[in-house]
């Protein structure tokens, strides 16, 4: 059983000081708090009768430890004095706070709470001997499109003209219609002149999947599945992003959308320094009345953002922290590490950190403008900051989509949450292919990434991107209101990924990626009475969850302010009126039945499984080929 997973996200963990004298007794020199500040050490336990085993990876045995001893550790889930701790502790068991301090000492002495300054200085020490620290080359820019001739253009105008020729600017169409992609390859070819420039419509895809299936040998209906057919499904751009990871291939390449530019601007709350988090959701988030109330108010920089996803790409956690640093890209923790905040990790990502392990193969920026996300609870159910900003203007903000949305500092996390506006990729590493079709194909990835990879890491740039669609997206609360009921293809793989443990105990993604894509074949070879009643319960769970929180935020909050309490009801009890009243369908599958979407639904499961699983063997094979083809201005 794992220990210590879980914390308490929503309350600050203060670092308190203790201003005693150093060992020299100078008088003029402040003690580094994180020599005293301390956490639990990551460790798994089982029951031994009146007692537990501790089971710590780096002893050969285990500890005996009685269970009030385990309960005091389970609570020591940041880094703070001892004091503080038994503070906390005796407050809330009602034993004596002085025994308490002693029996946590003597854990201190046991090495069962482990100090942040040990933490730093191993990251530290693993950081100046990693020989793999070798971050790939980033200066490839894929532009993700369909249908937008005009994004496009602004897109890559933007990019040519922030890093002239040093960058390669590649374009992935997905436009349907032929007409279109001519147009499109006339734009890339004007718009990016003066670098190099490549294209991959339709046809350039069709013609990889002829190469790609010869060259690796797998079945080319997965091929063409992974890139190139969509079983009657209209959106499909899983299938493009795909494309751009295996024409990456061995290297690096930042994904963008079309209608984002190169112009970035810092978060308004950011800070320096770089935060090692678990918390789900890294971003900050600022409300904005309309999309040009909120690109007027960003600060635009002529920041080299590449250099920042070059700062942490390929990485461990340890050397991004404290490895050699890119040129202009300004990230320095002092020599006590007081710029380094590790209370949102967990104990896993603590230990990576601290043991250099792990890398980080994703970076990615905010967005400025329009939030990219359909209609849902989202903002209703937000803590801390952000629900105040939201709140401070409630009725103006309750329904808008002109959002400043970023990290507040550098972030590296293990979060599943993802969202691929502008993100770069480190494809030298396994990663996990993106659903082929449908919405929220990044949610899904994201999740995917953290079953199949648990030592690949996101990093959050406290920077972000302008993103402004070109057709209008306006705010409707009813949008919202009927939003609790709708629940996608991708959101459903998205929970079954983050549910799933495929292969305990073996972290090696290629094989946690084959045993996840033979988990969701199986799924599209249920019967069909049987998997029905799975996708029934899906829906069902997922809207139920959206209901219990919901309510239960309604309560924490005690029914205020009165009209965001009044919505939250008013969802909620639509959520429950669909869930007892409406057929419980996936919402985005297209068909003109019940069961006819059903029946499509379970085959995207199907082909997916048949992706994931030949994707290790797609990606070696397609090291040495390209999806794009150049471009003649």
């Amino acid at each position: 059983m794992g220990l210590f997973d879980r914390r308490k996200r929503d309350e600050p963990k203060p670092e308190a000081a203790e201003n005693e004298p150093d060992k020299l007794e100078t008088g003029d020199e402040p003690l580094d708090e994180s020599a005293t500040s301390y956490r639990t050490m990551y460790v798994n336990f089982v029951p031994a009768g009146d007692d537990v085993l501790l089971h710590d990876p780096e002893r050969k045995a285990p500890l005996l430890l009685p269970t009030f001893e385990l309960d005091l550790l389970a609570h020591c889930t940041h880094f703070a004095p001892v004091e503080e701790h038994a503070a906390v502790a005796a407050t809330r068991t009602g034993l004596p706070a002085d025994g308490v301090v002693a029996r946590l000492y003597e854990m201190v002495d046991r090495g069962l709470l482990v100090s942040k300054q040990e933490v730093v200085a191993r990251a530290r020490a693993h950081a100046e001997t990693d020989t793999a620290d070798t971050p790939p080359m980033l200066n490839r820019v894929a532009v993700i499109t369909a249908n937008r001739p005009g994004s496009l253009d602004n897109c890559l105008r933007s990019y040519r003209e922030r890093y002239g020729a040093e960058v390669e600017l590649v374009v992935f169409d997905d436009s349907a219609d032929a007409n279109t992609r001519d147009e499109n390859r006339r734009v890339a070819a004007k718009a990016a002149a003066g670098g190099s420039i490549l294209y991959a419509g339709e046809d350039e895809k069709r013609h990889f999947v002829t190469e790609l299936a010869a060259q690796s040998g797998i079945d080319p209906d997965v091929v063409r599945a992974t890139v190139a057919e969509f079983d009657g499904c209209i959106l499909h751009c899983g299938s493009n992003r795909n494309s751009v990871l295996l024409d990456a291939s061995g290297g690096a390449v930042l994904m963008v959308d079309d209608d984002t530019t190169a112009r970035v601007a810092y978060t308004a709350d950011a800070g320096e320094g770089l935060r090692v988090s678990s918390r789900y959701d890294p971003w900050s988030v600022h409300f904005f009345k309309g999309l040009e109330d909120a690109l007027d108010a960003a600060e635009w920089r002529e920041e080299d953002v590449l250099g920042w996803h070059r700062r942490f790409l390929g990485r461990s956690p340890a050397a991004a922290a404290f490895g050699a640093t890119v040129p202009g890209v300004p990230l320095v923790l002092d020599a006590n590490a007081a710029a380094l905040d590790l209370d949102e990790a967990d104990l896993a990502l603590v230990a990576a950190f601290s043991n250099g392990r792990g890398r980080v193969v994703v970076t990615s920026a905010g967005v400025m403008g329009d939030s990219g996300m359909a209609p849902q609870i989202y903002f209703l159910l937000m803590h801390g900051p952000a629900r105040e900003r939201l709140l401070d203007n409630y009725e103006l903000h309750r329904a808008t989509r002109a959002v400043h949305r970023g990290a507040d500092v550098a972030t590296i996390s293990n979060t599943h949450f993802f969202m691929s506006p502008h993100a770069a990729f480190d494809v030298r590493a396994t990663l996990p292919p993106f659903p082929p079709v449908l919405r929220n194909a990044d949610g899904a990835f994201g999740a995917v990434l953290r079953t199949c990879a648990p030592e690949s890491y996101v990093a959050f740039l406290p920077w972000s991107v302008e993103h402004r669609p070109p057709e209008p997206r306006q705010g409707d609360f009813d949008q919202i209101l009927r939003s609790i009921g709708t629940v996608r293809a991708n959101d459903i793989v998205r929970d079954l990924a983050y549910a799933y443990e495929p292969t305990p105990g073996v972290i090696d993604p290629s094989v946690r990626l084959r045993a996840f894509g033979g988990y969701m074949t199986a799924l599209g070879t249920m019967p069909a009475a049987d998997f029905d009643a799975l996708a029934r319960y899906q829906v069902m769970a997922m809207v139920g969850h959206r209901i219990e929180r919901l309510t239960r935020m309604v309560d924490v909050e005690g029914g205020q302010p009165a009209q965001w309490a009044e919505d939250c009801a008013a969802i909620a009890a639509e959520g429950l009126r669909g869930l007892t009243e409406d057929d419980l369908v996936v919402a985005d599958v297209p068909g003109a039945t019940t069961d006819e979407r059903n029946r499509r639904f379970q085959r995207a499961l199907f082909r997916y499984g048949r992706v994931i699983d030949a994707w290790p063997a797609l990606l070696e094979a397609a090291a040495d080929m390209r999806v794009a083809r150049p471009l003649v201005s």
